[in-house]
């Protein structure tokens, strides 16, 4: 299913500035609102943390590549039942790790890092649904996600250390 939307090259480059930059503000003003700019200030933080300046670059980046791999899936054309299924099935994947990906900034800065390591775990477990749905619709959009799926597995990590130090 990798063909792709039979729509003109500016058209094809306005859907994908919208993907990346719907995902990149909205994740970006998440953070804002949360809390989490002003960074990880009275928490305990493992010796492997990264300084605090690395987070918002790697979220940047992931942003752009989660905005990117979206349109991927966009743009593709389902020739059958089964590949419009798919490509649904990916769409909605895909919110549903953005909605959780939103979600956890505010409860991880403001209600309990237990409770954000849970949402941390089921981000990755939708997430590792969302690569899987991808390698059947576009399989670069699936190679775009794996670093995004890699900083799950390491912010579950830091996260439980957090609640340890933090406990």
């Amino acid at each position: 299913m990798q063909n792709e939307l039979s729509v003109n090259k500016p058209n094809k480059f306005w859907i994908w500035l919208g993907c990346v930059a719907l995902t990149l503000g909205i994740g970006t003003l998440s953070g804002f609102l949360s809390g989490a700019m002003e960074g990880y200030e009275g928490i305990n933080m493992p010796s492997f943390a990264l300084p605090e300046m690395v987070y918002s670059i790697v979220w940047t980046v992931l942003y752009v590549l989660i905005g990117w791999a979206l349109y991927l899936v966009i743009a593709c054309k389902p020739t059958n039942q089964t590949e419009r299924r798919l490509k649904t099935a990916a769409i909605v994947t895909w919110a549903v790790q953005f909605a959780l990906n939103l979600l956890w900034p505010f409860i991880f800065f403001n209600v309990d890092f237990t409770i954000a390591f849970v949402i941390n775990a089921a981000m990755f477990a939708v997430t590792t649904s969302l690569v899987s749905l991808c390698f059947f619709i576009r399989p670069a959009s699936a190679i775009m996600l794996i670093p995004y799926w890699l900083w799950m597995m390491f912010a579950a990590y830091q996260t439980l250390m957090i609640i340890v130090l933090n406990a």
